[in-house]
Order: C-alpha cells, then structure tokens, then sequence
C-alpha cells in the first residue's frame, strides 16, 4: 500500500503536461516579444522617421513588451494553479493567495514598477536619451526601459542595470552631445586660425574622438588691435575633457609667441534654447 501511495492520481500525467505547456508558451511569447523589439529597433535605424518619434515609439515598445512578459507569466502562474485544483473558484483563490505572498515578499520589486510607471508618465526619459542617473552617478544613452529596471549603455560598451526605485534624479542631455565655444584673444587672427585648423586635422582618430573637430565661427575686433576668434566644437557626453583639456593645451602649444595669444583660450559651454529662455524672464537694465 505504501508503493501504490507512491504512485500519481489518474490524470495527474496529463495535468503535469498541460501545466508544461503553460510554461513554454509564456516563456516562447516571453522571447516572441524580445525578438519583435529588436526587429523594430532594426527598422527604426533607416532614418525614414524622426528621431523623436523613433525614441517616443521604442519606448512605448519596450515598455509594453515588458508588461506583457510579467502579464503572461501571472497568466501561466493562473494556469498552472487551475490545472492542479479542478474547482475554479478554489484555483482563483489558489493563485491570489500566491500573489499576494509573492507581493507581500517582494516589495521592492513592487517599488520599482511604481517607480518605473511614473518616470514614464512625467517623461523624464526615453529609449536612446543620454542621461546620468543619480545617487548612482552612472552615464550612459538608454538602450532598454522596463516598468522596473532601465538599462544605460555606457560609450565603452558596459551595460549598467538599474532598478527604477533606485532613481533620485535624471540629468538628460537634450542633444545627445556637448557643444563648446572657445573664445581667443589675439593681434595674429591667421595664427589663431591655422592652430584651430592643425587641432582639427590631428584630432584623436580613435572613439575618444571629436564628434564635430573646432572650426571659427565668429572673428570680432573688440579693440585697437585685438581680435576675438570664437571656435565651436562638439563633443559625446563623458567625453567633454576633449575641448576643456585637450583644446587649450594644444592652442597655447600651437601660439607661443608674443601677440599669438593675450589670454588663456576661455572654454564654455550653453545651451542656447536655455539661454534664449532664462534672457526672456530677465529685466536686465
């Protein structure tokens, strides 16, 4: 009797099949829609729409993908519940019963979701933003976003996994890049010109590289003399040492002589959308 009481309930094989099935299915449509991201992802990558509004759609993508892989998988828990209790309403209570333990002992995943839900609504972020997040301080442009975790691709390939709940602040960067003007002092504006040329063309050739090298875009006389030559440069996030170091290192190694430069290039950076706006709620006498 002790063997026979070894041995599954009639119907116990097709019930361990059936919650089988239960599990392939979610995990299948769990890789069905990882698979459909990156193939939207591809086709977002041949410039017929806006950028914006391809940010805007892999978000939307991203997100709903992830909230059908946790729906699918409650479905299968559900599944599975009602395929060993035969009687509904006990196999419903079953399964909430489940869930709310599992709520209960994971409460920080619960956090995340929330987190996760209002950082989309208020929009702080998208899919290919280049933020830095706070308290962590990692940087990186937004390569996957979930109701729970958002994942930075940092621009020496690391991936870095942050739990939304862990998320103090977001600093974005609008452009995806750093704008810098470098403004000279000289009596020599052709010197000044052929040394803003030369660091242009000897810029660094590896990925710690100029996205935009220097070029002039602006020579002023402000005085008997003295000239102004103003630069721009434009340079990836994390990379802004290439015209706050870099640059003014090379022009005073490049203008050593007398007259060349009358003051250390002055290296700054605005934004001027910002810029226009912060003026117009100014009363400036």
């Amino acid at each position: 009797m002790v063997a026979a009481g070894l041995h599954l309930a009639p119907g116990w094989y097709d019930r361990l099949a059936w919650a089988g099935v239960a599990i392939a299915a979610a995990v299948v449509v769990s890789r069905f829609s990882r698979w459909w991201i990156e193939r939207l992802a591809r086709r977002g990558e041949d410039g017929s729409r806006a950028l914006t509004q391809l940010r805007r759609r892999e978000t939307a993508v991203f997100v709903a993908t992830t909230a059908l892989r946790y729906a699918v998988f409650v479905a299968a828990t559900f599944a599975v519940i009602g395929i060993f209790v035969r009687n509904t309403l006990a196999a419903f209570g079953g399964a909430t019963f489940v869930l709310a333990v599992a709520a209960f002992g994971f409460q920080r995943l619960l956090f995340d979701l929330v987190a996760g839900f209002l950082v989309l609504f208020e929009g702080w972020y998208g899919v290919g933003d280049f933020i830095t997040l706070q308290p962590m301080n990692v940087s990186g442009f937004v390569e996957e976003f979930g109701l729970r975790t958002t994942v930075l691709r940092s621009l020496n390939g690391d991936r870095i996994y942050v739990p939304n709940g862990q998320i103090n602040a977001a600093i974005r960067s609008p452009h995806g890049y750093r704008r810098y003007s470098v403004e000279v002092l000289t009596r020599n504006v052709p010197a000044v010109k052929a040394a803003i040329e030369a660091v242009a063309r000897e810029q660094p050739a590896g990925e710690a590289r100029f996205l935009r090298p220097p070029h002039v875009v602006e020579v002023r006389d402000v005085s008997e003399g003295v000239w102004l030559v103003r630069a721009q440069c434009d340079v990836p996030p994390t990379l802004e040492w290439l015209a706050e170091s870099l640059l003014p290192v090379r022009l005073r190694a490049d203008l050593p002589e007398e007259g060349m430069l009358l003051a250390d290039p002055i290296v700054y950076t605005l934004d001027e959308a910002a810029l226009s706006r912060y003026e117009r709620r100014l009363l400036v006498n």
